[in-house]
């Protein structure tokens, strides 16, 4: 007990969930100023303190989530869309309705981000195309990586719309915020826009978001040049003329033109096939494949194949999107839809997905996804839960630090 400063908290439950390591029954965490992770003690250790310094809880004890895929930009837009209506439809809804409420949008903002703190949240990957999240940002509690998202087929816009990305990219920079400009999908990134982003990041890398493979018609649009989604960016008057339908999905299209050198997230996958990801896994090493069910429901009334995504031996994480297609932001409740749906998940398994993977993906795994000394990854208490293999479904989440 001599070790440690009487500053120090010692916090103790049925489980705790170091993440990189084996959990610990009855352990204790020793945690200091700001959260830093001090020591993490078995019931037994000589080092323990006296039990009425123990803060101790029922349930287990879990690093911070990592939400590593979330459009914070669009939670005044909650509830506008309606729901299963696929994404053609979906895409059409927020592009004519995302000035609704806007006078909401800045308090909308500062809201999603306080519950995404209350849900045990720590870190969140943040799609951009503005820097209306700029002050809430500044002002969270939050770590956030801002995916600055361009986007046109037409060639001939390449240079401008990366332009305007970076502009913004530069905005958060300039306020110490870590952004990068990435591209928003296969389906609405041209070659040579592809080809800017990858001369950007040759100067200045950066890790990579992209949607993938979420819905049909993408893979359709790429193998035929016709679908849903073609004659919906028609209609936003894009420019078809010059695409060469010749793949055989759209992540054939895109997966040569992301950069090699640092991490890429892909966001969604719902309609990837097993061998696309035994394929790209071995290509790229820096792949990281990010579920986000609740909007997959919303959207597609699909589920993500979680379990066939680890088969492939692929660095699962996720997140939760955006309220424009969610009804909550919250890291745990995505665990709770996937082991609804897949209960041959187990909990470490999940939160393994939800801590240090996301945490590694957007390159934080020094400060957050795990218990490590020296780390400051929060500490979220996940009540009543007390077995490696409980049903999620009635477990609920606390911050505790």
């Amino acid at each position: 007990m001599q070790r440690y400063r009487l500053i120090m908290r010692f916090l103790s439950a049925d489980l705790i969930f170091p993440i990189e390591t084996q959990p610990i029954p009855n352990g204790i965490l020793v945690v200091g100023p700001q959260g830093k992770i001090i020591d993490i003690l078995t019931e037994n250790d000589e080092n323990a303190p006296d039990s009425g310094k123990v803060e101790t809880f029922k349930g287990a004890l879990c690093p911070g989530f990592i939400n590593a895929h979330c459009h914070l930009e669009l939670s005044h837009m909650k509830g506008l869309v309606p729901e299963r209506t696929g994404l053609p439809s979906f895409i059409m809804q927020i592009v004519s309705r995302r000035h609704e409420n806007a006078e909401q949008k800045m308090e909308a903002i500062r809201l999603a981000d306080e519950e995404m703190w209350a849900n045990g949240i720590e870190a969140v990957g943040d799609i951009c195309n503005t820097a209306d999240t700029l002050e809430s940002k500044l002002n969270s509690r939050l770590r956030y990586h801002s995916f600055v998202e361009v986007f046109s087929f037409d060639s001939s816009k390449a240079q401008q719309v990366l332009a305007e990305g970076l502009l913004v990219a530069k905005t958060y920079a300039e306020n110490g915020l870590k952004a990068t400009v990435v591209p928003h999908a296969p389906y609405s990134v041209s070659e040579e826009l592809f080809d800017g982003i990858r001369q950007h990041q040759a100067k200045f890398p950066g890790t990579i978001s992209i949607h993938n493979q979420e819905t049909e018609s993408e893979n359709e649009m790429f193998r035929s040049g016709s679908g849903e989604l073609v004659e919906l960016f028609k209609k936003f008057g894009e420019d078809f003329s010059d695409f060469n339908p010749k793949f055989n999905s759209s992540l054939n299209y895109h997966l040569h033109q992301l950069p090699k050198q640092v991490n890429s997230i892909l966001v969604h996958n719902t309609m990837t096939r097993r061998e696309e990801f035994e394929e790209v896994n071995e290509q790229n090493e820096n792949l990281f494949w990010c579920a986000c069910p609740n909007a997959n429901m919303y959207i597609e009334n699909r589920i993500p194949n979680v379990p066939m995504w680890l088969e492939t031996q692929s660095r699962v994480c996720v997140g939760t999107d955006s309220l424009a297609s969610n009804h909550q932001l919250s890291v745990f409740d995505e665990l709770k839809l996937i082991q609804e749906h897949h209960q041959s998940l187990g909990v470490q398994q999940l939160l393994k997905m939800a801590t240090i993977n996301g945490a590694k993906a957007l390159g934080m795994e020094n400060e957050k996804g795990s218990f490590r000394k020296g780390k400051l990854p929060g500490v979220v208490l996940l009540k009543n839960l007390d077995s490696l293999s409980t049903d999620l479904s009635q477990i609920s989440v606390q911050r505790i630090v």
